[in-house]
This record gives structure tokens, C-alpha cells and sequence, in this order.
């Protein structure tokens, strides 16, 4: 244990802080619970049984200390890639405004860090999520907007309506702060084919320069990769700098679903972490740094929580490296088709094996 006074922001507050691993550190006030973490607004698919969506990225954001709030833009029985099939149905796209709405009214809505978009059904459910995070920046101007932009797997194709794929090509690329596309998803919002890391953070750069995103991860570099039969790849883009990682690829009888919701909860985590602010335009030398001081604003509510996680952006996407890691390697261990989270939780926390993330001449 050892006590906080003195801390910048902890004035006339009674703090301790307690070390839960190399990676976490809360602050504890008298009662000995945890100063109020950062929120997520999480809009998503979900499903029942398994990992996909809602499913696959609530659970690790909260293990790793953010309180989320689910809004589910579908919700099934399993995901989409099981023989047999599914059931359920998509979400009506007025209930998402519905939903934030109930919450503003409660006065919650300032309270919300970020928001993190998913799968969404149809062009209409995009429509309905801006208005969800025009509605939070206007409660909390710091907050995040965290796009995922699902629309597909690069061995797969595209799996979903050309609206949604407009949606995300023009409206989420303008609108969002942090972009989190494949690279099959980075080619459909670019109108390119990037084929090689080089072209990847041509890519990327142009939906900076077209947009007010200020990151884009690359979640998943695929065929466009530097050794993509042996390693799983991810490109982290700002407006100066690239940064790569690559873990190992493990067996799998059937690769499981729902991997890139993990790593976009995991990455937006980090960026959560990090006690910062970030120009609203690029800086004569930049903005995008390894300095744990370069990146995006802190959770606005509760700048104690972030002075203590202080991660990097290269940090960050370190750490979602190692979390996606043990993920995985429990789920080949087991033998399994959905991810396997809770026996991997700890591991999401403080991953036993770290990744290096490698400064990419782009």
C-alpha cells in the first residue's frame, strides 16, 4: 500500500494506492473502493452464447477497470458463422437514441469517456449512433468517439449491406477520433487495395486527412502484412508516425469469431489510460509521439484514474497485443471455437508474454 497525498489532483482527498500487477494500479479512496473509472458507451451486436460484439468486448473492458454501458445494435442466439444457423433480431433503430436519452435524462451522460461502435444491422442504425455521440460530446466534449467499422474479414469479404459500407466510407470516417478497421474495412473506406504496410499507411493517413480522426489501428493487416502465415498484425497510424506488432499465429480448427471486437475494446482501453491531451489539429512536428504525454484527452471525470494507468499509445497497443495473445492462445489450448475470456482474464490484465511495437518507415 502506499498513500497518494501529495499526487497531482488528489488535494484534500485521502488516497491509497494498491498494486494489483506490474500493469494496474488503482485509486482507493477510504471506503476502499476505486475512484470512478472511465465509462464506455459500447453500441454493438450481441449475442447469447459466445463471443462476438457486445460479447466479446464488455467483458475485457471491465476486467480491465472501465465501467461500460451496452447498447446492442442486434441480438442473437450465437454469431453468424455457425452451419446451422441462428435466431434473433436486430435492434429497432429508435431505441439507441432511446437508450442515451434515458440515460441523459438520468444525468449520466457526462459521465461517458467514450463511445465504441460496432456491428451495425443497417445504414439507419449508423444514422442513429452519431446522434448518440453528437448527444455525448454535447454532456462531455473530451469523450471519444471509437469507431470499429465491421463490415467484414479479409478472407471473407464483405458481409454487409452497401449502406452500412457508404455509412462508414463517409459519415463514420468524418466523424470518428480513433478508427479501428481490417484491412479488407481500411480498403472499402479508402476506395484502395492495400496490399503491403507501405500501402496500408497511405491508406490510413488518407482517412486522417479526410476526417477528424486523430489514430487509426489497423486490427487486422492479413495478406498486407510482413509475414502473414506465420503472424497475426497490427498497424497503429497517426498523422507522423506508424508503429507495427505482430504475434504468433496458433491452431485453430475453425479460427474463431470476433477478434477484432476484442482488440478495438482492448486498444480503446489503453487510450483511455492515458493522462494527455491532444491537439485538435496537427502540430508543426505531428501528433502522433511515443511520450505517454502525446495522445488523447483524459476520461475528463476522472483524471486521477488516468494520471496512475499512463500508457502510451505504443503502450497501449503493446498491451493489446499481449491481452489478444492469451485470449487466443486459451482459446487454441481448449480447443475451442469461441473466444475463450474468462479463462484468459488475467491474462488481459497482465499479459505473461509481451510484443514489441516496431517504429514502421512508412
Amino acid at each position: 500500500w502506499l498513500s497518494s497525498q501529495g499526487l497531482p489532483g488528489t488535494e484534500g482527498s485521502s488516497y491509497t494506492l494498491m498494486r494489483f500487477g506490474p500493469a494496474r494500479a488503482f485509486a482507493l479512496g477510504a471506503r476502499g473502493f476505486a475512484s470512478r473509472p472511465p465509462a464506455v458507451l459500447s453500441i454493438q451486436s450481441h449475442v447469447c452464447y459466445g463471443a462476438a460484439g457486445n460479447s466479446a468486448a464488455v467483458f475485457p473492458m471491465r476486467r480491465l477497470g472501465v465501467e461500460v454501458w451496452p447498447v446492442n445494435t442486434v441480438q442473437f442466439s450465437n454469431h453468424t458463422q455457425y452451419a446451422e444457423g441462428w435466431e434473433g433480431l436486430p435492434t429497432p433503430t429508435e431505441q439507441i437514441g432511446l437508450l442515451a436519452k434515458g440515460i441523459e435524462r438520468i444525468g449520466a451522460l457526462g459521465r461517458c469517456s467514450a463511445i465504441l461502435s460496432g456491428y451495425l444491422g443497417t445504414e439507419e442504425q449508423g444514422g442513429a449512433v452519431l446522434d448518440v455521440v453528437r448527444r455525448v460530446k454535447a454532456a462531455n466534449p473530451a469523450a471519444l468517439y471509437c469507431c470499429d467499422p465491421v463490415m467484414g474479414h479479409p478472407a471473407k469479404g464483405c458481409v454487409v449491406p452497401e449502406g452500412v459500407q457508404r455509412h462508414h466510407a463517409e459519415a463514420s470516417a468524418a466523424s470518428a477520433d480513433v478508427l479501428c478497421p481490417n484491412v479488407l474495412e481500411l480498403g472499402v473506406m479508402t476506395r484502395s487495395e492495400p496490399d503491403t504496410p507501405q500501402a496500408v499507411v497511405r491508406a490510413a493517413r488518407a482517412l486522417l486527412g479526410a476526417g477528424s480522426a486523430r489514430l487509426v489501428l489497423v486490427k487486422h493487416l492479413a495478406h498486407a502484412g510482413l509475414s502473414p502465415d506465420d503472424s497475426f498484425e497490427m498497424l497503429l497510424v497517426g498523422h507522423e508516425e506508424a508503429w507495427h506488432i505482430a504475434t504468433p499465429l496458433l491452431p485453430f480448427g475453425r479460427p474463431p469469431v470476433g477478434v477484432g471486437d476484442l482488440t478495438s475494446a482492448l486498444f480503446l482501453v489503453g487510450l483511455l489510460q492515458v493522462d494527455c491531451t491532444l491537439p485538435t489539429a496537427p502540430a508543426a512536428g505531428g501528433v502522433y509521439h511515443s511520450s505517454p504525454h502525446a495522445m488523447l484527452p483524459p476520461p475528463g471525470p476522472v483524471p486521477l484514474f488516468g494520471l496512475l494507468q499512463g500508457r502510451s499509445p505504443k503502450a497501449a497497443l503493446e498491451h493489446t497485443a499481449g491481452a489478444y495473445f492469451e485470449v487466443m492462445r486459451a482459446t487454441s489450448e481448449a480447443e475451442e471455437y469461441e473466444l475463450q475470456l474468462v479463462a484468459a482474464q488475467d491474462g488481459l490484465v497482465d499479459p505473461p508474454r509481451s510484443f514489441e511495437a516496431i517504429a514502421l518507415d512508412a
